[in-house]
């Protein structure tokens, strides 16, 4: 419990921070912060026994943001994907370009989430308590920062999900000029 409540006040604080504190933009190479991401949740993958891949692009052009901001967000998604997979599930993360955007992806095919349930995974406080015999534990700040995050940096966040199949979470960001 203590864990729970020091994730609540660390969350609650950064979301604050976010609103009140625009940090300074800088170029940030995203091959980066999702190397740094996989590394920080391998650990996490092999425990749940859930692969995690990375497929970086070596051409991808660095993004205008904060390096910091930007793996909070990452690692929100990463972290939801290995809870919500199987055991012996795969978590994706994916980096490419097209034109002057950026993408990040995060695939899983976990137990998705139900059409009704999507209009409102990035308010805050909004979790999955239990699916089918499974409880998942989590406060529901994870998605919120993550959106609150790209939307400071000018760029989207948008999902496809299925239930029983997985999630794709796709995170677009313009190119540093």
């Amino acid at each position: 419990n203590v864990q729970q409540i020091s994730t609540l006040v660390n969350d609650l604080l950064f979301l604050q921070e976010m609103d009140l504190v625009l940090p300074d933009f800088q170029a940030v190479d995203l091959n980066g912060v999702a190397q740094t991401v996989m590394d920080r949740y391998m650990e996490k993958a092999i425990e749940r026994n859930v692969k995690l891949r990375l497929k970086t692009s070596p051409s991808l052009p660095p993004v205008s943001g904060d390096i910091k901001s930007l793996e909070r967000a990452l690692m929100s998604l990463v972290d939801n994907a290995i809870k919500f997979s199987s055991a012996g599930g795969e978590v994706e993360i994916r980096l490419s370009s097209a034109g002057d955007k950026v993408f990040m992806i995060v695939e899983d095919h976990g137990i998705g989430i139900v059409s009704e349930n999507l209009p409102r995974i990035f308010d805050r406080f909004y979790h999955v308590e239990k699916s089918g015999e499974n409880l998942y534990g989590g406060i529901g700040l994870g998605l919120a920062i993550t959106r609150q995050v790209i939307t400071q940096h000018h760029g989207s966040i948008d999902v496809v999900s299925e239930p029983g199949r997985g999630s794709t979470f796709t995170i677009t960001l313009k190119r540093s000029r």
